[in-house]
């Protein structure tokens, strides 16, 4: 029987937990370096502005492609195995960078770094669904986001504590010592959950199953269009900010601040809010805020105006991350859940790149900026429309978050079952 711990009001298996804890000490570990690689690129490297977009660029774009890998692989060969590989070779990889010295070193360990890396989280959130029941989903992926955020938050500032007294060439190290203790938290806190029936061990030929299936498809098209929406705030918000409303650049810091402080306070009491509708509604009802927020952008002219778009807009982004992971470990079937995540991780990395690329390049073209937000709340309505679409695609079950009840009044008997082995 699976041992389970709780915290307050929060009841899960014990390996919920290790990955919950792995979160925070990983996301601490990228928070004290990566938010100032930009400028140790330019400043120590030497590398001008258009190579480290390459370099940017050309990490996202491998770790997108990557994540395909992570989950197909995490259902062929388990879990805990590939995200123990993962993290092993992320923390590795993190070290080197502080012996590299020139632009082809850097591109060549941020390649590896973002091939590697990205095989960790689809094998992760199948794992977070093995073990735990579709209607306690929502909580759970919002526990373990709120952790990630929690690092995130924490990170940055101890890196500008720690740059005061050394370089970021050896706070890399630290970066690749936190990985890999969280590697070490995975390997002994942790055990294998993949299980298949006889007869249906995953092959690569089963990749196309989650390419055929209509409504999964139309999903990652939604969230694509999300985390288009998203990257906006990465992107051409801090400029917009700074270039039409003469906000400084320190300034849109507490932006931020109050985008990770939200969702550290109020991810939980969102979910426990968006779980009481049809998961399509949630879906639908955060992009529509998502939207407005960006509606609000437009017509702003000040900080405080800025500060209430970014409340609005992330009040969107809680509620549709209070269930989309859990309606991707829905729509999937047991044994493809790792593949099913790896492609949904693949939707939102070209929602990213493509929003971060098409946001400035429309910033920089439009003769009104202002009208850019516009667009984007276009976008938003877009998406929050074929939420409500995606209801007559899905089942009552999914949509309700009755899944796992109609499986177990429908099961009459079970095969055999073969269990990977740690």
């Amino acid at each position: 029987m699976a041992r389970e711990i709780g915290f307050g009001n929060y009841k899960f298996d014990a390996q919920i937990w290790a990955i919950w804890i792995a979160a925070v000490i990983g996301s601490f570990g990228f928070g004290i370096v990566f938010p100032f690689l930009a400028i140790y690129l330019s400043q120590t490297i030497g590398l001008s502005e258009m190579l480290i977009g390459v370099v940017m660029m050309s990490y996202m774009a491998i770790g997108t492609f990557f994540m395909i890998f992570g989950g197909a692989w995490a259902d062929k060969f388990g879990r805990k195995k590939i995200m123990v590989i993962s993290l092993v070779g992320e923390g590795g990889l993190l070290c080197m960078y502080t012996f590299a010295s020139e632009f082809w070193g850097f591109l060549a360990i941020a390649l590896a770094e973002g091939a590697i890396g990205s095989l960790y989280p689809p094998a992760a959130n199948a794992m977070v669904a093995d073990l735990v029941p579709s209607d306690k989903r929502p909580e759970c992926y919002s526990l373990i986001r709120i952790a990630y955020n929690l690092g995130s938050a924490i990170g940055p500032m101890i890196g500008s504590f720690l740059l005061l007294s050394m370089s970021l060439q050896h706070m890399f190290l630290i970066a690749g010592l936190a990985v890999g203790a969280m590697a070490i938290l995975i390997a002994t806190r942790t055990s294998e959950t993949l299980s298949v029936k006889k007869g249906e061990e995953f092959q690569y030929k089963d990749m196309r199953l989650a390419v055929k299936d209509r409504a999964f498809m139309l999903f990652c098209v939604l969230v694509a269009m999300t985390f288009f929406l998203y990257a906006q705030t990465l992107s051409a918000m801090p400029v917009y900010s700074n270039q039409e409303l003469g906000i400084q650049m320190s300034l849109y810091g507490l932006v931020f601040a109050t985008n990770a402080g939200m969702v550290v306070l109020l991810q939980i009491p969102v979910t426990a809010h968006a779980v009481r509708f049809r998961r399509t509604t949630a879906l639908s009802f955060g992009q529509g805020l998502m939207a407005l927020g960006m509606v609000i952008l437009f017509l702003i002219k000040d900080f405080g105006g800025l500060i209430l778009a970014m409340v609005v807009f992330t009040l969107g982004e809680l509620y549709h991350a209070a269930v989309y992971s859990t309606v991707v470990a829905d729509l999937a079937p047991r044994r493809l859940r790792g593949t099913y995540m790896g492609v949904s991780g693949v939707a939102i990395g070209i929602g990213d790149s493509v929003g971060m690329f098409v946001g400035m390049a429309l910033l920089g073209a439009l003769l009104m900026p202002a009208f850019l937000w516009l667009i984007m709340a276009g976008i938003g309505m877009a998406s929050m429309i074929g939420y409500l679409a995606l209801r007559k695609l899905i089942s009552e079950e999914i949509d309700t978050g009755t899944l796992e009840l109609a499986i177990a009044e429908a099961v009459v008997a079970e095969a055999p079952v073969i269990i990977v082995k740690k």
